[in-house]
Order: structure tokens, then sequence, then C-alpha cells
């Protein structure tokens, strides 16, 4: 018995009563092609099994690989700072496929700047967009235009169910914060604790999650315990100051204390000056300005979650799917959490801070 012959794109052409080149331009996305001739070269691959070799025409064309990148605005040391180095580490790494990365910044206090900067992403037609989640009203309104235009999404630091995304690299928020909160508490029988917030006016909520997974544990294992939420203003020492020294006045007892993001070290100067050896504080992530409130022991405890290495994952497995004409379900790498502590730092800090860097990895393992 003869093998089956494997469809040509010749047999899907003839098929559809089109040319060859409208069903390069329908699998390739060149050109401009009409819904229903589009719609019958789609029939026609579908009937026939046909799977094009997009990996080998893309190197034998040269075409570039555009990953729009839409992430919030940084300074250097910051949080996103460090995910915008992940990327850049990821596209380099497949730099045989003439990828390139086009970043879109937008203000994470400004829900305006994000949908102006999501009209960008849109016009500049890309063959993928990454995000995260911010406004997930507005996210969500995102994630239906670039399915209505065909274009691919993946998310970064966390997703938002229910919009057709293709890739997720991240830790999981609700594990982590699960996870602060018992090193927070498991030590005593705590009665009262703070959950420190930063102010937000712009409806914002990208910690959700996290939080959800923090009460969710008090909740099981210290039922009697209260939790205050403090919020501090992000750019006005100040009044941050200010903040907690009236918490503590009111709340004397209160001597736990959990930043619900990666800024912990806006406490570090009240901390210094309100010395306290009963006190205990949790964070998350191994910025360098957390790191040195963990070196002094004014923070016991930082939940971290390889901050570059969920970047260059979450590029590194985009990539492999548009290139590989990847399948539209939704793929999640879910990137563990680890606990860090001033006597595991120096360790730490030689195999991962200063260690091994992403673009050492090799591009086929994701």
């Amino acid at each position: 018995m003869s093998e089956k012959k494997v469809p040509t794109i010749y047999d899907v052409a003839r098929a559809a009563g089109v040319a060859r080149a409208t069903v390069d331009r329908v699998i390739y996305k060149r050109g401009i092609v009409s819904p229903d001739t589009r719609e019958k070269v789609l029939r026609a691959i579908d009937k026939l099994g046909y799977t094009a070799n997009i990996n080998a025409s893309r190197l034998a064309s040269k075409r570039t690989l555009v990953i729009a990148v839409l992430i919030p605005r940084f300074k250097e040391g910051d949080y996103w700072s460090v995910i915008y180095r992940g990327f850049q580490q990821g596209a380099r790494a497949y730099k045989v496929y003439d990828v390139r990365t086009e970043f879109f910044l937008y203000d994470a206090d400004d829900v305006a700047s994000f949908l102006g900067e999501s009209d960008k992403v849109l016009q500049a037609r890309p063959d993928g967009v990454i995000t995260n989640v911010v406004f997930a009203p507005e996210l969500r309104q995102l994630a239906a235009r670039l399915a209505a235009a065909d274009i691919p999404l993946a998310y970064v630091d966390q997703k938002l169910d229910g919009t057709g995304y293709q890739v997720y690299c991240g830790a999981d928020p609700a594990e982590g914060g699960f996870l602060s909160a018992f090193l927070l508490t498991h030590r005593t029988q705590v009665q009262e604790m703070a959950m420190v917030r930063l102010i937000r006016d712009n409806g914002a909520n990208p910690n959700k999650v996290r939080r959800e997974g923090i009460l969710q544990y008090i909740q099981e294992h210290l039922p009697d315990c209260k939790v205050h939420t403090v919020f501090v203003p992000q750019n006005d020492p100040a009044l941050l100051w200010d903040t907690l020294d009236r918490f503590a006045a009111e709340h004397p007892d209160v001597r736990h204390y959990l930043m619900s993001n990666s800024r912990v070290h806006l406490l570090g100067d009240w901390l210094r000056a309100h010395p306290d050896p009963q006190r205990s504080v949790v964070g998350f992530d191994d910025l360098e300005k957390n790191i040195t409130l963990l070196q002094e022991g004014l923070v016991e405890y930082l939940v971290v979650r390889h901050i570059p290495m969920q970047a260059y994952y979450t590029i590194a497995r985009f990539i492999h799917n548009i290139i590989g004409g990847g399948s539209r379900q939704e793929r999640d790498l879910f990137m563990h959490n680890d606990i860090l502590h001033r006597y595991n730092l120096n360790n730490y800090k030689e195999s991962e801070l200063n260690g091994v860097t992403a673009s050492e990895h090799s591009p086929a393992q994701p």
C-alpha cells in the first residue's frame, strides 16, 4: 500500500480555486485577501490537512518576526526594568529567526495611557503581543480586538483567563500570597497583622489574586487574626512615613507587616528609624533595594520568582508557537516561588543575581 500523499500548497490552491500566491498570502498574512477568499483557502487547508512549514518559509524569506511588548513604564531597578531585560535576552537568543521586539510602555497609574498604547499596538500590526494585567476590563477589550485581527496574545507576570491567550509564564500569584502569609505568621499565633498596599486611584488592581492567597491562608490557619490594610503612597516619602507612624501609634501591638507588591523597599527608611527586634516583615521580589533590606535584617523574607526568566520563557515559548503555527490552546508555565532569607542570600546571589543569565539558556528548552 502506498503512503498517503502529503498535501502541498498547490493542492490547496486547486481545491480552493485560487492562485498559489493567494494561498501564500492567507497562510503568511501578506497582502490583502477578501474575507470570502480567505475562508475558501482556510476550508481547503482544513479539508486536506495541509500544514505549512512556516519556519522554513520564514528563514527563506528573511521576514522579521515582530513581537509587541505592552508593559508599564519603569525606572532602572524597578520590577519592570528586570522584565524588560528578560525580553531582550529572549529575543537575542532567537536572533536566528530575525525576531524584533517593539516596546509600548504605558503609565500603570493612568488607564488612558494604557488605552492609547493599546491603540498603537494594534496600528503596528505585530506578529504577536505580550502584555500583563493591570486594567482588567480594558485588557479584555484589547484581547478581543487582537483576536478579531488574528494577532496572538501572551502574558507575563499575571494572566487574565478567558482571553484566548497562547502563552503565560510566571509564578502562581495565589500560591505566592499563601506562602508569604505562612512565612509571616508560622512562628507564633499572630493576633493582628498589617497588609501594606499602594494607593491607586485609577481602578488598577494588579495584585488582587496574590492578596486573595494571603487572606485565604489567614482564614484557613489563623481565623481569629485581624488583617489591617494600610494604604501608602508611591511617590511621597513624607506622607508614607506619616501614614506608618499613625498606624503604629493606633495599633502598637501589630508587629507583623506584609507588603503585597514588589516595593517593600519603600518602607526601608521608616523601618530603619523605628527598629523593633520583635517586628517581622515579608515582601516580594529580589530587586536590589529589597535585597538591601534583607541584608540589614529589616525584612525577614522575600518571596521571589526569577523575574527575568519569566520574560525570557514567555517570549521563547511564544516565538515557538508563532513560528510553528502553534495551537490556540491556553498554555501556562508556572514558575516556582522561592524563599529568600539573609541566611541563604550569598549563594542565591552567586547563582541567580550575578551568575547564569537568561541568554545562556538553550532556545530549544522552553
